[in-house]
């Protein structure tokens, strides 16, 4: 069936895109969001959650978390869903990016 076979293609070329892609990506990533603040703010931005929600548990201000998401969808690393909430594109696990939580509300290092 053409069907299965073109979804094949596809998937084949997902996969060496997302492995040529990692390094450019990660650079992105670092770049975008240079500190665990707004490395948490970016992983809680997954189209489920609020930008209160995310600002009161990441201890940022309005400004800054909409700054954040903005900059994020400018540079590729977000995109703006139907509902206009801000959904990241990547996981920051998959890159070593992790900001654990305990490190954001003073616990951790």
């Amino acid at each position: 069936m053409a069907d299965d076979s073109s979804l094949a293609v596809l998937k084949e070329i997902l996969n060496w895109t997302r492995a040529a892609s990692f390094r450019s990506v990660k650079t992105l990533l670092e770049e975008a969001l240079p500190d665990r603040k707004s490395r948490a703010a970016f992983q809680m931005l997954d189209g489920t959650k609020s930008f209160d929600q995310v600002r009161v548990t990441c201890k940022l201000s309005p400004n800054v978390i909409v700054a954040l998401a903005q900059k994020c969808v400018a540079m590729g690393l977000m995109e703006v869903r139907e509902d206009k909430k801000r959904a990241r594109l990547f996981n920051l696990d998959d890159f070593d990016l992790d900001a654990p939580e305990n490190e954001i509300d003073g616990r951790g290092k």
